[in-house]
């Protein structure tokens, strides 16, 4: 059955081979060639935007990340940061002038999603045709311009702009970029949101979780859950890894394991795929369906397991391996052993105390307490 999928596979994408593609073998070499080159030139983007942005604002620099969306200026003089995790959104200039606050917000009104993307200077080679809302409505469950503008709280720092030592990769080079300090100031302007915004946010990709729930035999609760902690529902969500979208999707990573195992192809997800909600949404649980049915799928009690994929979901399965083996190696089956004679508790504790990373500790903690506000509001 497995050798057949595949020759559907080559039979279906062998009219889309590039030309001069003479086996499938072939063009999938091209694709993965493909990918390198994209994660390559999208983090030498990165990089060289975060360098400009520094030549400005220094070690005061922000760009876009997994729970904000920073927009800057043409000048860089202004910058408008929507904060989807802490529910607020700041717009700050540089210098004497107050930033325009009105403009910012009618520009984050008149932009959808796609265009957002269109005009980012990192992510501009990403292509979405989907219909999308506008920036604002993403973060403020429709608030109006007057009330936003109502909330707004006036703050000024003066803030030293610290000497910058940063390296820019290109390709094998590198090459330093030095300014010396300068003393700037930053006009700030804090617009906070209503809080308890999540389920509200969360709403617009409820049906698609639904959908990949039962697709996959995951809990609805669960995927919502990951996205909030991955994300904050944050539609435009990056981080230079690169990782991508609701669910924060490794390319060449959870996204090929899932190409792989579930949707016979041997190949990485192209970005503008992981920016789809539905599709993102889509690698999301069928990861997490992985790593329940296959990764850690004898783990005995449903809850130990459940511990161990939102764990393993941020670290990967060899790492929650390593809390339970006898000897901390990134090794299944003795550390299944160790697991399998451990209350769900005693699982909890052992993972929030001795994972690895401090980042994935802490991560646990948030799924955990998300999830039980899902479940809290299915009741409800």
């Amino acid at each position: 059955m497995k050798k057949f999928s595949k020759l559907v596979l080559f039979c279906l994408c062998f009219s889309s081979f590039a030309a001069g593609a003479s086996s499938y073998e072939e063009w999938k070499a091209s694709r993965q060639a493909s990918y390198k080159d994209f994660k390559e030139q999208y983090q030498a983007r990165y990089m060289a935007f975060k360098n400009k942005v520094t030549g400005k604002w220094g070690d005061k620099t922000e760009l876009s990340g997994q729970h904000q969306y920073v927009v800057y200026s043409d000048d860089l003089e202004q910058r408008t940061v929507l904060d989807y995790e802490n529910n607020e959104i700041i717009v700050e200039s540089l210098g004497d002038d107050s930033p325009n606050v009105e403009k910012a917000l009618l520009a984050l009104q008149n932009t959808s999603v796609n265009q957002a993307l269109a005009n980012d200077p990192v992510l501009s080679q990403v292509k979405i045709t989907q219909p999308s809302s506008s920036l604002l409505d993403s973060i403020s469950d429709n608030s109006s311009l007057d009330s936003l503008t109502k909330n707004e709280t006036k703050e000024t720092d003066v803030a030293i702009i610290s000497p910058v030592s940063n390296v820019i990769e290109k390709s094998k080079t590198e090459s330093e970029f030095q300014e010396s300090a300068t003393s700037k100031r930053i006009n700030r302007v804090r617009i906070g949101l209503p809080e308890n915004v999540f389920l509200k946010r969360a709403s617009p990709y409820i049906p698609s979780a639904v959908t990949m729930s039962e697709k996959y035999d995951v809990d609805k609760n669960l995927i919502l859950a990951i996205a909030q902690t991955e994300s904050s529902f944050n539609p435009l969500a990056q981080s230079p890894i690169p990782a991508f979208g609701l669910m924060q999707i490794v390319p060449n990573s959870a996204g090929l394991d899932v190409n792989q195992a579930l949707n016979n192809k041997d190949l990485s997800p192209e970005a503008s795929l992981l920016f789809q909600p539905k599709d993102n949404i889509g690698f999301g649980a069928g990861y997490l369906h992985l790593l329940d049915t296959r990764y850690l799928k004898d783990i005995k009690d449903e809850k130990s397991r459940l511990y161990c994929i939102i764990a393993a979901y941020n670290t990967g399965a060899g790492n929650v391996a390593s809390v339970f083996h006898p000897q901390r190696r990134k090794v299944m089956n003795p550390a299944i052993d160790v697991i399998n004679t451990l209350s769900s508790d005693e699982v909890y504790q052992r993972l929030v105390i001795d994972l690895p990373y401090n980042e994935t500790r802490v991560y646990l903690k948030k799924v955990t307490k998300a999830l039980a506000q899902y479940q809290v509001a299915d009741q409800s």
